[in-house]
């Protein structure tokens, strides 16, 4: 009865620990934070052209001060979809992001060549 007891007393501490420890872990910066997954799909005879003009933005916006990580991936079964996960300090770099020279030129670069969905989230736990 005591060695469970004991277990799962521990187990209660360490979920605690893990749980409630999460919270208090730099909650001023999550609290601003954002992420964006934005999802584009590109019409195949456009696949090889809207991968240049993003390995462009990539690269560019990676530089701004504000962007925590900026990522993007391919899908492993549709290689014409790809995911950028974008990781901002507030709103405001958001805002300032979406004013650069380079988004602009990424956005007209593949209009009419891709379908795009966007979402912003913002972290609870």
């Amino acid at each position: 009865m005591k060695t469970i007891f004991m277990k799962g007393a521990l187990a209660g501490i360490f979920c605690s620990l893990f749980l409630f420890g999460s919270f208090t872990d730099n909650q001023a910066v999550k609290d601003e934070t954002l992420t964006i997954v934005a999802t584009v799909t590109v019409k195949p005879e456009f696949k090889e052209e809207v991968l240049k003009a993003v390995k462009t933005v990539v690269g560019a916006t990676r530089k701004e001060p504000d962007c925590i990580s900026y990522k993007l991936f391919e899908d492993v079964s549709n290689p014409l979809k790809f995911v950028f996960i974008e990781t901002w300090k507030s709103q405001a770099a958001i805002d300032s992001h979406n004013k650069s020279a380079h988004l602009n030129a990424f956005v007209k670069a593949i209009e009419g060549k891709t379908t795009l969905e966007v979402q912003t989230l913002k972290q609870k736990f």
